[in-house]
Formats: C-alpha cells, sequence, structure tokens
C-alpha cells in the first residue's frame, strides 16, 4: 500500500475491531453466523491439525495467537491441548473471544507485547500479515519467540487469486484498501519467511464464498434468491478445488518452522 496510512490512524482503526465492525456484536450472533455459515472454524481447524502434526506430540505445548480476532483458532488450539496466549488490539473483538474462550487477550499489538524469547511451540498468524507495517522484521520477531522446533502457521489472502484478478480492488478479501498494507502470492510469502528467518515446510490454497454473496451483490430476490444461492452452495466446491490446485485460490495457508542461526 503505498502511501501507507498513518501508524496514529492504524491504531484508531484496530482499537475497535480488525473485522471493520461500526458497532459491537455479541459472541451469540457471530456464532450463530459461523453455524450458518462455517468459515473461521473450519479454517482454524485445519491450522491447528497441520500444525501439531508438524510439532509431533509434547507436553503442554504452548500458542500464541497473533491477531486473534474473535478467537475461533484460539478455541481451535486449546480443543487441541494448547495453551494459548492471544493478542489483540481490537475491543469489539476481544469481548466476542471473551465470551468464547473464557479469557480476556491482551489488548496490544505484537509488535509492543513483552514476550520471553524462545518460550512458543506456535504461533498462529491468520489473517494479520498483510496489516502490518514491516513484516520481515515482524516475522524476525516471531522466530525469535518460537521454541527451536517451535511452528508458525499463517492465513493470508491471495494476491494471484481469480477473485483479485477480476474484482482487483473491489474484492475486499485481498485488496482491502487501506488496512491491508502487504500483498502476498505464494511466492512472495516464501521469500518473506526465509528472510525472516523461517523455512516453509507445506501450504494450501484455500476458497470459499457465502453462499448468498452472489445474489445479495445482484440484489436478487424471492425465488431467484433462493435458485442462485443453492447453485453457489453446491457448485463451489468443484469449482474451487480446481482454482486452489491451479494457484487461483483465494487464501494461501502456509506452515514454516525456526530455521538456523545465520553465522
Amino acid at each position: 500500500m503505498n502511501p501507507r496510512p498513518t501508524r496514529d490512524w492504524l491504531k484508531e482503526i484496530y482499537h475497535r475491531s480488525g473485522h471493520g465492525l461500526a458497532a459491537p456484536v455479541s459472541p451469540e450472533s457471530v456464532l450463530a453466523r459461523e453455524v450458518r455459515f462455517p468459515n473461521s472454524s473450519l479454517d482454524a481447524a485445519r491450522l491447528i491439525r497441520v500444525s501439531s502434526r508438524l510439532l509431533g506430540r509434547g507436553d503442554k505445548p504452548r500458542a500464541l495467537d497473533i491477531g486473534s480476532g474473535y478467537g475461533f483458532y484460539t478455541a481451535a488450539a486449546k480443543r487441541a491441548g494448547y495453551e494459548v496466549t492471544a493478542l489483540n488490539p481490537g475491543v469489539w473483538e476481544n469481548d466476542v473471544f471473551e465470551g468464547i474462550n473464557g479469557f480476556r487477550p491482551l489488548n496490544c499489538f505484537f509488535e509492543e507485547a513483552n514476550l520471553r524469547p524462545g518460550s512458543f511451540d506456535l504461533v498462529i498468524l491468520s489473517q494479520v500479515l498483510e496489516h502490518v507495517e514491516e513484516p520481515h522484521a515482524f516475522l524476525r520477531r516471531i522466530r525469535a519467540v518460537l521454541k527451536p522446533t517451535g511452528v508458525v502457521a499463517i492465513a493470508v489472502p491471495n494476491v494471484n487469486s481469480l477473485f483479485a484478478r477480476l474484482l482487483g480492488v473491489r474484492d475486499n478479501a485481498c485488496f482491502w484498501v487501506p488496512e491491508h498494507l502487504n500483498y502476498f502470492s505464494v511466492r512472495g510469502l516464501r521469500l518473506a519467511l526465509k528472510r525472516g528467518g523461517l523455512l516453509p515446510r507445506t501450504h494450501c490454497l484455500v476458497s470459499r464464498l457465502r453462499p448468498d454473496a452472489v445474489s445479495q451483490r445482484l440484489h436478487l430476490r424471492g425465488a431467484a434468491t433462493a435458485l442462485t444461492d443453492s447453485c453457489i452452495r453446491w457448485l463451489q466446491k468443484p469449482l474451487f478445488g480446481i482454482t486452489d490446485r491451479i494457484g487461483l485460490g483465494q487464501h494461501i495457508n502456509m506452515w514454516a518452522v525456526v530455521g538456523p542461526d545465520k553465522a
């Protein structure tokens, strides 16, 4: 993003919410929406499942959830046996997080948190790296707080996705102007991780569309809405399966481990 918004402006925006909320929401409404359209819970389960496979079995593993949002990733990590520390500057999001997880995240940015080096087995970084001012320095600090055997699990929008190519800046999942400061392809994310002292291990691309996304955009009503929503619900899995396999998926999930110390 050039020119970049000021740091004070970003802090004011994220103090309210990283989800672009105009008003507070309740945990009940967030959970009800997730039941109607499973999204964050599915992504959280995937990130934690692959991370645990890379880590192997450990005694009371510790996870750091940066930009913890509504708390679905922390909830998935807790179910998998992790002791979780969460960081998030968004007050409205943290209210929902507390309702879901029973504790409140530290209300701060990762750059401001006082964390002991080498203290976490897993760092969860979902839909965050595109928001940070200095991604390489950010990743180097993540490497510092990870144990030598640690894993970082990252999810970011894919700048090469079919949606980004077709919609351009209208695709808010990727080009969320001006909050998204950085844009990543698979290759770009790999290079960024390596510059941060982290070694990519595996990745996948993930696409998902709300069944009512098209009907709402076209302002459909009645039977046309029901028919369109039904088509989107049933057709998106095979269609997105193809786009994900050929590199045009909506989001990148990537897992990396701590790289060797440089001489």
